[in-house]
């Protein structure tokens, strides 16, 4: 990248600040650089500016680590969301495997209750037929009882 040269003001100086960033941004930071020093020199009771740029650039350095520790907080807690992540997205292929396994097993249980049914059916005919010959059995028992009895009638005459 091209080295840019430009020509800044800051707290009442002119400076000419070369750097590899683009002017816009070279711009940017000088004026937080002036922010920073006219914000302090409010407040600053001696006249010498070497020492308000010191402190300035403690005041810089601070919000510089404390960037640094948002950034490793936000980091670790980006970690830690991408395991919650992993953790989620390993309980949903559980979940969706098992919700398959639940599938399959009500399938099959419908096909065993339907194969049941249709044994019921049959047993019920079944039932039903043995009822009717078991009926048809009596009404020919009683005949044969009448007959006999008429039989019986008959022969002691």
């Amino acid at each position: 990248m091209e080295n840019n040269k430009v020509k800044v003001r800051i707290y009442g100086q002119e400076y000419t600040i070369a750097g590899d960033r683009d002017e816009e941004t070279i711009k940017k930071i000088a004026g937080h650089v002036n922010e920073k020093m006219r914000e302090l020199g409010r407040g600053f009771s001696s006249n010498g500016q070497g020492a308000l740029a010191v402190l300035t650039a403690v005041n810089i350095a601070d919000e510089y680590y404390e960037a640094l520790e948002e950034t490793e907080r936000l980091r670790e807690t980006k970690n830690q969301l991408e395991k919650d992540v992993q953790h989620y997205i390993r309980l949903w292929e559980e979940a969706k495997k098992s919700f398959l396994q639940y599938k399959e097993s009500a399938a099959k249980a419908a096909e065993e209750k339907e194969q049941s049914e249709e044994k019921y059916k049959d047993l019920e005919a079944k039932c039903s037929e043995f009822e009717n010959m078991f009926f048809d059995l009596q009404m020919e028992n009683l005949q044969l009882k009448n007959e006999l009895e008429k039989y019986k009638r008959a022969n002691e005459i």
